[in-house]
């Protein structure tokens, strides 16, 4: 989504300056997006389109030798092995979305005025979503699903724990004594599908709305004059630095070179964002004092295709953002798109998981670390631990024993659970 975001302002960018060529292919691009937008559904893979050769080449080229991040980290110190770079080859992360109306009206696709507007919490049931990552033979290693206002979840961890050239037996022992309360990822870890009531949730947060500890924060927006200085900022910018070429078309397929000098594009972005920045929400932090020096000095771009109109898939070298770009060094990735989604369907023989085991696997997890090795014991948050008498009165207050235990552990003191447990009642409780 950023992707067709960004190549939209392009576009429009483009579209008030130019050359008449380049006028055409950005107006080609502008109304490529505006339908993937007006469709009611849509897929979108992002993939390593680069061979295993390709992945080691960049993986073991100059810079890149020991760097940090996922290739570094696969690579350890020495090259990269022939196994390891035919494991990132081909990785995807593949999304669909399918609604009964048109995608610009939901969630991320919606106008930023009308989701200001929008404070209901309540889930559209008609929008159903997937998000899978998988390996080169198309092997789902994590699959998540949205239907009928329910998350399911379902993990290959043996799949993905190979993935980064471990033994997958680690997984069985990662599940042999594992603690009730981390039930759901035991359950996880053996393969199966999880499910959980996506509303409930909304609703426990719309229930605590208001409530000093439980209120979640309101996420950071800005005002719509502030938008549209904003917006009018970039598209100046990108209107005289950025340019499309028409590659011309085969097989149906136009394909667009849109491309820009990436250090001037940075620079004068930054100049033409910094004066506004002042009026931005605190919650975003503080405006850099200087746009970032690492920005290569040349001109980049990427391959766009459209397909009868539309936007069919793009691809960027990754090669082109490394300070020395050795010959023949390249690690293209490929964004696809299909306006003909993919049918979400709620997969079978779900294992649900109630709001109460949400809570206690994931305050489980928070806390699994606390006794590591790598950290003193004097150093970790001391309670008081929890009396039965304590622990009974809790229970009355909404919060269960094994919730409470857990609070505990990560060093909440009996007060703090009873502060918590008074804040996050329904009202009237």
């Amino acid at each position: 989504m950023p992707v067709a975001v960004t190549a939209s302002v392009l576009a429009t960018g483009l579209t008030a300056c130019g050359t008449v060529q380049q006028l055409s292919a950005a107006q080609k691009v502008s109304k490529a997006f505006d339908k993937v937008r007006d469709g009611k559904s849509a897929g979108f893979t992002l993939s390593i389109d680069a061979t295993p050769e390709q992945v080691a080449a960049f993986a073991n080229s100059g810079e890149h030798k020991g760097g940090k991040g996922m290739i570094g980290a696969a690579r350890g110190d020495g090259d990269m092995d022939e196994k390891t770079a035919k494991a990132i080859s081909g990785l995807s992360v593949s999304v669909a979305i399918s609604a009964d109306k048109p995608l610009k009206d939901v969630g991320a696709f919606r106008d930023a005025a009308k989701a200001d507007k929008n404070t209901d919490l309540t889930l559209d049931k008609s929008v159903r979503v997937s998000y899978v990552l998988a390996d080169r033979s198309g092997t789902a290693l994590l699959e998540y699903r949205q239907v009928d206002a329910t998350g399911y979840l379902h993990a290959d961890a043996k799949g993905l724990v190979k993935l980064v050239g471990e033994d997958p037996s680690v997984v069985d022992e990662l599940r042999k004594g594992m603690p009730e309360q981390l039930k759901p990822v035991g359950d996880v870890l053996a393969g199966k599908w999880v499910s959980f009531d996506l509303q409930s949730l909304a609703d426990q947060a719309k229930e605590s709305d208001g409530k000093k500890a439980a209120a979640p924060s309101a996420a950071p927006t800005l005002d719509p004059e502030l938008q549209n200085q904003l917006l009018n900022s970039i598209k100046d910018v990108i209107g005289r630095t950025v340019t499309y070429e028409d590659k011309g078309k085969k097989d149906g397929t136009e394909h667009l070179w849109v491309s820009a000098p990436a250090r001037q594009l940075m620079d004068e972005m930054f100049k033409a964002v910094k004066p506004l920045s002042a009026k931005f929400p605190k919650q975003l932090g503080d405006f850099p004092d200087q746009a970032p020096s690492d920005v290569p000095d040349r001109r980049i771009g990427v391959d766009l295709y459209l397909k009868d109109g539309a936007f069919s898939s793009a691809t960027f070298d990754l090669a082109q953002l490394a300070d020395k770009v050795e010959p023949g060094v390249n690690f293209p990735v490929k964004l696809a798109f299909s306006q003909a989604a993919p049918n979400v369907q709620a997969p079978a023989d779900a294992v649900k998981v109630t709001d109460e085991q949400l809570m206690d696997a994931v305050l489980g997890l928070a806390t699994a670390g606390d006794d590591s090795d790598d950290e003193d014991p004097e150093d970790l948050p001391a309670a008081a631990p929890l009396t039965a008498a304590q622990l009974k009165e809790l229970a009355a207050l909404g919060i269960p024993e094994v919730r409470a235990r857990v609070y505990n552990e990560a060093g909440l003191t009996f007060q703090d659970i009873k502060e918590i447990a008074r804040t996050t009642a329904p009202a009237g409780a």
